[in-house]
Parts: structure tokens; sequence; C-alpha cells
């Protein structure tokens, strides 16, 4: 499959390396210069623990028009970015998007797929989550850290909520990579519980600046994380998701609490980045208010969030 993903951070430096390991043809394709140059000359080294670093040299470009100078459209676009640059980067991903081209985001949080079908036709796009971590030690470098004790790793749903043969083969790609993926309608309650899990976690580390094993072990930190759980899986029953609370919250506690690994919107508070919060606990808020439901630990931690992240440069030094 030819596959054009939008963005070399992470994420997209992961799924890169993985889909090029399954014999694919990838593009990457971003607007950071010193990275492009970087994976050009050197290709994009892959490191995980208990095995050798491999060395991959995709196609990388600046513009996604270069990805089909060959006239051949990718199969497949992924859009990897922060959920407040979805909108530039899927209008950036135009050109290379063909009359039979599809688009999958597995980006944190919900609202993504929305924003992408103002643009391309909404049988067209699929959504989904993705409970796999990495970290980038440098530029050209991406080092795998997922815990593979986790299933599904990956969940895809199409956006249509019927489903489609494309979005079988998306499930067939991901399990090539070595991921446990679920692909079909059903998987949106993977969708929903990655969000519970993110809304549980971004948030709170971000503000304590703790990696996840501190917070979720603390006393106060347990008990904030049982609040959030409860609004979170209320919404989400609201929404006809199954989940409840007893496995959602072991879920919770499973995941974080022997993890020594600082969530992306904690880096991202650290570094004094934009976060992704509106996608995340700010869909909770929403989705709880078409359905009347209180979600006031939410509502703390996203604007708390909010408020540091819109005043960095006038914090105490």
């Amino acid at each position: 499959m030819k596959v054009v993903i939008m963005g070399t951070g992470t994420m997209a430096c992961l799924f890169g390396c993985r889909m090029m390991e399954a014999g694919n043809e990838v593009w990457l394709v971003t607007k950071w210069k010193e990275q492009v140059e970087k994976i050009t000359a050197d290709g994009l080294l892959l490191v995980e623990k208990d095995h050798e670093d491999k060395v991959f040299h995709p196609h990388v470009a600046l513009e996604a028009a270069d990805a089909v100078a060959d006239g051949v459209y990718p199969e497949l676009v992924m859009i990897s970015s922060k959920g407040y640059q979805t909108a530039r980067t899927v209008k950036n991903a135009l050109p290379a998007i063909g009359p039979e081209t599809r688009v999958l985001t597995l980006q944190n949080g919900m609202g993504n797929a929305e924003i992408i079908a103002e643009s391309v036709p909404g049988e067209r796009v699929f959504f989904g989550a993705a409970s796999v971590a990495a970290d980038a030690p440098g530029l050209g470098v991406v080092k795998d850290t997922t815990n593979h004790n986790r299933t599904p790793l990956i969940s895809i749903v199409p956006f249509s909520r019927r489903e489609d043969p494309f979005c079988t083969e998306l499930g067939k790609l991901f399990n090539r990579m070595g991921y446990s993926t679920d692909a079909g309608v059903a998987a949106e309650k993977f969708v929903w519980k990655k969000l519970c899990l993110n809304s549980c976690g971004n948030a709170l580390a971000g503000i304590a600046q703790l990696p996840n094993y501190i917070y979720s072990n603390d006393q106060d930190g347990f008990m904030l994380l049982n609040q959030i759980c409860a609004e979170c899986v209320a919404v989400a029953q609201a929404n006809g998701i199954p989940l409840y609370f007893d496995e959602m919250r072991a879920f919770v506690q499973a995941t974080y609490y022997n993890q020594h690994h600082y969530v992306s919107m904690c880096q991202d508070m650290h570094n004094k980045r934009p976060t992704e919060i509106d996608t995340i606990n700010g869909t909770i808020i929403r989705e709880g208010r078409k359905h009347g439901i209180p979600t006031p630990v939410n509502e703390t931690l996203y604007h708390l969030v909010r408020l540091i992240s819109n005043h960095y440069e006038d914090r105490w030094q």
C-alpha cells in the first residue's frame, strides 16, 4: 500500500517505520525542515528495547504534492498532528488526496474526524485510537515504548458508522505492523475507552508535571482518577457506548500504575506548547452537556490546563 503520513512527530515516525517494515511505500510530509533534512540524509532510526536498532529510509517531503509526482495517489493518507493542528494539516494534505484515497486519523481525543470530513467525503474517512507509546530522543530517531500486553492496541472505525471493506484492509495493515487491531463499527467502544484513559491521565499529569506511575499511586491522584473516570463512563454510556466504571477504572490503573512515562500533554506543558485539551477533556464536557450530565472534575482540569497554557510566559521563573 502507498501511504502518506502527514507529520514527522513521534507517532508519525513510529507508524512510518512499522509500515515500511511491513512492506508498504511510505511518504512522510512535514513543514519541519530540520527533520526532513535529517531523515533525508541519515534515514529514520527505530530504537526498541531488546531489539537491534533499525534504519528506515521513507520518502520525506515538505509538500504533499511531492508524493504524487509520479501521478499515483496514495491509497491512504494518515493525519498525524496535534488536534489543534488538524484543520491546517488536512488542508496541506489535499494535494495528495485523490478520488479513491482514504483518510485515517488515530489522533488523541475526538472531533478530528469531523474536521477531516469537512474537506473529504465522509465515506472515505476513518477514525480510531492508538494505545501505543514512543519517545523521540532526537531528530530522525524514534524509540518504541509500546506495552504490547494491552489489546487491542489499534481500533479503527468508519466515520460513516457503516461496515466498510477498506476498514477491514486497514485492520489487516496494522496487524501486519505487529499491532493487535479491532477494525469495524463495534470498535468505537475502544475509541471511547482510549478517550476516557486520556481524559483521566493527560490533564492531571500536565498540571502536576509528574510521570504516570507517580500520580496514579498517590492517594490524591487516585481519588481524582476515580472522579474523572466516573464522569467519562457516564458520558460514554449516554452515547450508547458499553463502558462500565469498574472495568474502566481497572484499565486506567493497570495502564498507569507502573508506567514510567510522561504523557504527551505533560511533555507539551513542560515545553510550553499548546495542548490537546479541547479534543480530550473538552470532548467529555461537550458530550456531557448534550446529555445533561455534569462533568465538574473534567471542567476544572480543562480550565486549569487552559489557564496554564495560555500564560506560560507569565509564570514565576
